[in-house]
């Protein structure tokens, strides 16, 4: 055993050659990667990685880590990123920097979005890493007791780092965690010769049979290796090894003969987690004790000293054991501990000396839960609601807080937690509201969990229960209905969602929505044209997005485009990635009708990734078939084909029924699109099939009904075309223009007289002139030239394959633009030059579009950072490749040339030149923010896939 006064050796690091190569080739930035995640089970040598790593580099150096004592206060790791990175804070824009600044708590100010902070964070990282002293390593430890709004930004940060001159390095032990993109190093155990070698500083002078029997029976266990041998007896005798949980009995034998005041004094380090030194000195001085006390612990083995020269535990395992040991004595140190902090730390360590209930500190508890809400901290507010409602006796109380914290998990995204605490509110709220908020929480996140008709089925049972007890709960079951509506939407259940929405009386947009669904858009558009434009609270925004795709498939692009660019504003402004993530989705499906298509791509993929990152599997697979659309149109039919049936795998997964529709006609477009007729047949009666059993009226929605009729032609069963014909020619009676054009073109396709047929497509032009839909109009055109000629009228065939040719090449849409160009040859028109079908604008990236067209709204690089949430650097790069690209000069004429519909208007193409980029060109000007952006908004979570 080690004896007071001896200086125990500290043990060698060994082994893990391969590890120190992996990490070292990321480091230096010999491999793309820029973040990798360290796992591995307590005590194999995580941390002893990391300080070798830090040891190895020439970069400057920022370490922090998680700490279980502070694990519930928000944005305390944050905190600690920042607090060395304060000098590179004024390059940030005003924006991120306020809301970095608020969250941790170095300026006071409005709640800030929990996206603009992330941001925020992830811009710091790379102004500080372009600093001219050296690139940045930033390395984390112990990433499971990050407190949650950290570990966030972090995730975000990882996601999202590109910098070559900043590296991330995260250690963790739990086994399940992974970050997209970046690099896994999973930590073994010791071979026996590096155990050997690590027992030797600390082993040298017992017998070879007793460090051959810890070799044997601790298995290349780092932390168990070192501390047997270190606490072995004083004749070394070789008594039974202790690893893993065991290892507790061992520093409890260590810990039991320590003196009283050196235990309570390593309590008090225990409890305390990473307070300052003056503030552990003001506790031991209120508990009559001194550093000094800390010296036995220290000659025990039990404490080190840090960096700074302060004591710390020997190892992060130590800390449970200590403060379990000796309960009463805990309590005491909590006391102490309480007397001397404040806010949600006293909360906490007041709440942590309670068994049982206490209404005092449940209230101190919730009313920190309320402060750490307000900073954005939903995951830490919930945590603090939740430990409230268990201190609590009064039952209603309790259920109140219960609630508070589900909605706070709700908030922050963690669906599974949201849900249970929506339970307990459950089991305890005998009041209606109360009932009513809890089941909504509920049925959102077991919905958006994947379980869409689990989360019907409990709406409608309590909607009813609640009617049937008593008429003064009318209200109450009428707003269980309405939320019963998206579940039901998504399940599928198109018929009963009408039902439910009618039941719903005190909201509109899911009756609004139903009516489209089931195809009666009259009705849909009275209502709609009714409603006032109000601004996003907690439980609305999901109304809105309702409203901003109905106004999509009811052609009303412009109201569209204002609902969305609100929706975009709101949820950037307040952090609601779910909404943004919605958002950009539907806007990518208006543009696709527009024929914005690099627009629609750039906010697909931007959809995706937002998505992706919140676990949103309704949103995701609804974003990622609009891009598979889009690659049936431009002709990229095998990525087309892999996105659909990617989506197929996640919609059986998850129960989201609604895209079953999509998915098919999505395939036979693809197929259409090839002239593969006999599978665009199958895939597209299968779509029909599934729209007709579900109650799908809607025609705008999953628009296959003409892809259908045109694959029936052209495969020769007419009989079923004119079948499928008849149905698509009762939805033209919506009134809306892609119905009724699409079905005079599909009654031109069958004509067999000229005059029949030029009537047909006349009618069809007529509709086509009432809504900007450039692919749909030059699809008519280029039927209306095969079947023409086919018929004898030879010179409207040509003129009307020439506008459909220019129209597809404008678009990108190169299998129609093939077949157009075969026609105009089948006429007897050769082209002067070879047709191309990529535009200027295609040739950027979806993050280039994405900056370009902030920039060409007017933003400056730091409101295109803010809006983006991406760093100025990263904004700056991007724009320098999208001039170089587009063979533009000047910010101004990025703005000038920029498209502001749609196909072929923008630039042309130009032979790519090196532009050099100027301060001022870069610097950007001010711009007046859109005025939605300045509207506050609650949090919710968006309707999954098409409406």
């Amino acid at each position: 055993m080690t004896t007071a006064g001896d200086d125990p050796p500290r043990p060698p690091f060994v082994g893990r050659a391969a590890e120190i190569d992996t990490l070292g080739e990321i480091t230096t930035g010999h491999r793309a990667e820029r973040v990798a995640v360290v796992r591995g089970e307590p005590g194999i040598g995580k941390t002893a990685l990391l300080a070798r790593m830090c040891a190895r580099t020439r970069a400057r150096t920022v370490r922090i880590a998680g700490t279980e004592a502070e694990s519930h206060l928000p944005f305390a790791v944050l905190a600690d990123l920042v607090a060395p990175l304060r000098p590179w804070l004024a390059a940030l824009p005003e924006v991120q920097r306020e809301a970095l600044e608020v969250s941790v708590a170095l300026r006071a100010g409005p709640t800030p979005g929990p996206l603009a902070v992330r941001a925020a964070a992830l811009g710091l990282l790379e102004v500080a890493g372009d600093a001219d002293d050296g690139p940045l390593l930033v390395v984390v430890d112990d990433l499971q007791w990050v407190d949650p709004a950290s570990e966030e930004v972090l995730a975000f940060v990882a996601r999202r780092l590109r910098s070559t001159r900043v590296t991330l390095l995260l250690a963790t032990r739990d086994e399940r965690r992974t970050l997209s993109g970046a690099v896994e190093v999973d930590l073994g155990r010791l071979t026996p010769a590096e155990s050997r070698e690590l027992l030797c500083p600390v082993a040298d002078d017992r017998s070879s049979l007793v460090v051959d029997r810890l070799v044997a029976d601790l298995a290349g266990h780092p932390l168990a290796l070192v501390e047997n041998a270190a606490h072995l007896d004083a004749d070394a005798r070789p008594r039974a090894p202790r690893v893993g949980p065991a290892l507790e009995e061992l520093w409890s034998c260590a810990l039991t003969a320590l003196p009283a005041g050196s235990r309570t004094a390593l309590t008090v380090l225990a409890a305390a987690g990473t307070a300052e030194r003056e503030e552990v000195d003001l506790v031991l001085g209120d508990l009559g004790l001194h550093q000094h006390d800390l010296a036995p612990a220290e000659h025990a083995g039990l404490l080190r000293r840090d960096d700074d020269g302060r004591p710390v535990l020997r190892h992060p395992l130590l800390r449970p054991v200590a403060l379990a040991h000796e309960p009463e004595v805990t309590r005491h140190v909590r006391r102490a501990l309480a007397g001397r902090t404040a806010g949600l730390r006293r909360a906490w360590h007041l709440a942590a000396r309670v068994e049982g209930t206490d209404e005092v500190v449940g209230d101190q508890l919730a009313t920190a839960a309320r402060s750490a809400g307000e900073r954005g901290g939903h995951r830490s507010a919930g945590e603090a609601w939740a430990r409230a409602a268990q201190l609590t006796a009064d039952r209603g109380h309790r259920a109140g807080r219960f609630l508070a914290a589900a909605e706070e998990f709700l908030l922050a995204g963690a669906l599974d937690l949201a849900a249970g605490h929506a339970e307990a509110a459950l089991a305890l709220a005998d009041d209606a509201t109360s009932r009513t908020r809890a089941e909504i929480v509920r049925g959102r996140a077991t919905a958006w969990l994947g379980d869409p008709r689990r989360a019907l089925a409990d709406l409608v049972r309590a909607a009813e229960r609640l009617a049937a007890e008593d008429a003064e709960h009318t209200d109450a079951a009428a707003a269980l209905y309405a939320e019963a509506t998206t579940p039901a939407a998504m399940a599928g259940r198109v018929r009963d969602m009408l039902v439910l929405a009618r039941k719903g009386t005190h909201r509109r947009a899911p009756e609004v929505q139903a009516l489209v669904l089931t195809g009666d858009v009259p009705a849909a558009l009275a209502i709609l044209d009714t409603l006032e434009h109000t601004d996003g609270t907690a439980w609305d925004l999901q109304d809105r997005a309702q409203l901003a795709q109905v106004a999509v498939v009811t052609e009303r692009y412009a109201d569209a485009d204002r609902r969305v660019d609100d929706l975009l504003a709101l949820a950037r402004r307040h952090g609601t990635s779910a909404m943004l993530a919605f958002a950009h989705a539907v806007r990518a499906e208006l543009d696709v009708w527009r024929g914005r298509w690099p627009a629609a791509r750039a906010d697909a993929v931007e959809a995706v990734a937002w998505a992706e990152e919140q676990g949103e599997s309704g949103t995701a697979a609804f974003a990622t078939l609009v891009l598979a659309r889009l690659d049936a149109l431009t002709g990229d039919i095998a990525r087309s084909r892999e996105g659909a049936r990617r989506v197929l795998a996640e919609v059986g997964a998850h129960g989201i029924d609604c895209l079953q529709v999509y998915v098919p006609a999505v395939e036979g477009l693809a197929a259409l699109a090839v002239g593969d007729t006999e599978e665009a047949v199958a895939h597209l009666e299968r779509a029909h099939r599934r729209a007709c059993a579900d109650g799908l009226g809607a025609s705008n929605v999953v628009p296959y009904g003409p892809d259908l009729v045109e694959a029936l032609v052209r495969h020769g069963d007419t009989d079923r075309a004119r079948e499928v014909l008849a149905w698509w020619e009762e939805r033209a009676a919506s009134g809306l223009a892609f119905p009724d054009a699409t079905a005079a073109r599909c009654r031109g396709l069958l004509a067999d007289d000229p005059d029949d047929a030029a009537t047909c497509f006349a009618r069809a032009r007529a509709a086509h002139a009432r809504c900007d839909q450039p692919f749909e109009k030059a699809r008519t055109l280029l039927a209306e030239a095969e079947c023409l000629r086919r018929l004898r009228r030879p010179s409207v065939a040509r003129s009307a394959a020439r506008e459909a040719h220019a129209t597809f090449v404008a678009l990108g849409a190169r299998p129609w633009a093939d077949r157009a160009e075969a026609e105009l040859a089948a006429a007897g028109v050769s082209l002067s030059r070879p047709s191309t079908t990529e535009t200027a604008w295609a040739v950027l990236t979806p993050q280039e579009y994405q900056v370009a067209r902030v920039v060409a709204e007017g933003r400056s690089n730091d409101e295109a950072a803010a809006a983006l949430f991406v760093s100025r650097k990263t904004v700056e790069n991007h724009l320098t490749r999208v001039y170089r690209k587009l063979g533009l000069r000047s910010r101004s004429e990025l703005v000038r040339r920029f498209p502001d519909g749609g196909c072929g208007r923008g630039v042309r193409t130009e032979p790519s030149r090196s532009v050099i980029v100027t301060d001022a060109e870069t610097g950007g000007t001010r711009a007046a923010v859109s005025p939605g952006a300045t509207r506050r908004a609650g949090r919710s979570r968006p309707t999954g896939g098409p409406p």
